[in-house]
């Protein structure tokens, strides 16, 4: 998938403006309808609260598509050995200015911090915890 952003200004009519060498790349013809997508914080609130338009051919439906795909990253085995992440393990990406941090994922991350205190009171290892959301709920071999 390749994102194509451009910076345009609202004009004092209101109106914005998208270059016409955008639409030929987006394949998109005089006549052509497109709909705009607007991101809100809220299923309840339909103001665009983040500022964002997307223009769409098909709208939402074909953002909810992309959104289902499966999209998958591989990392060859010797990268994650030379890191020391288990193969097994689940990894965390993180994207911050300038930089893509792969780190193998802590699982106890999901769970809220209330939850891990009451498990570290109740004597319940962390290693313990990880086990039982690994096996999906279960202690291994019960």
């Amino acid at each position: 998938m390749k994102m194509i952003e451009i910076e345009s200004t609202v004009d004092l009519q209101g109106k914005l403006t998208i270059p016409a060498c955008l639409m030929e790349d987006l394949g998109l013809v005089p006549g052509d309808t497109v709909r705009l997508v607007c991101v809100s914080k809220s299923l309840d609130d339909p103001i665009n609260t983040f500022g964002e338009i997307l223009i769409a051919s098909n709208g939402m439906a074909g953002l909810e598509e992309m959104e289902a795909e499966e999209w998958e990253i591989s990392l060859p085995n010797e990268l994650l050995e030379a890191a020391n992440i288990p193969l097994s393990s689940d990894i965390e990406i993180i994207c911050t200015e300038g930089a893509i941090i792969i780190t193998a994922a802590d699982l106890l991350d999901m769970i809220p911090d209330e939850l891990c205190q009451l498990f570290a009171e109740l004597g319940i290892s962390p290693e313990a915890v990880r086990s039982v959301i690994k096996s999906g709920g279960f202690l291994d071999g019960q």
